[in-house]
């Protein structure tokens, strides 16, 4: 999930879990991940210090603790695991 505006109908960190709740409603928070978009291509409303934000809007949006770890790293940790070839 996209960090701009446009990505998430709105700024902020609240904005971001709501998206984030209407993803994972929709196919699975197993299939929600972070994408902060850092890399200065678009503008993004917070940087990393909002993470602490973002993890309470999480929390506000009924994401439990375990979903929260999936979405903030261990889903995207799991699909390169799956996708890339293994180390030798």
């Amino acid at each position: 999930m996209g960090l701009w505006e446009t990505a998430v109908c709105g700024t902020g960190p609240a904005a971001v879990a709501a998206s984030m709740r209407h993803v994972a409603d929709l196919v699975g928070v197993e299939h929600v991940a972070l994408g902060t978009d850092f890399d200065g291509t678009v503008s993004v409303p917070f940087d990393a210090t909002g993470f602490p934000l973002l993890t309470e809007a999480l929390l506000a949006e009924g994401f439990s603790p375990r979903d929260i770890e999936q979405i903030m790293g261990a889903n995207v940790v799991r699909v390169l695991r799956q996708s890339l070839p293994p180390a030798e």
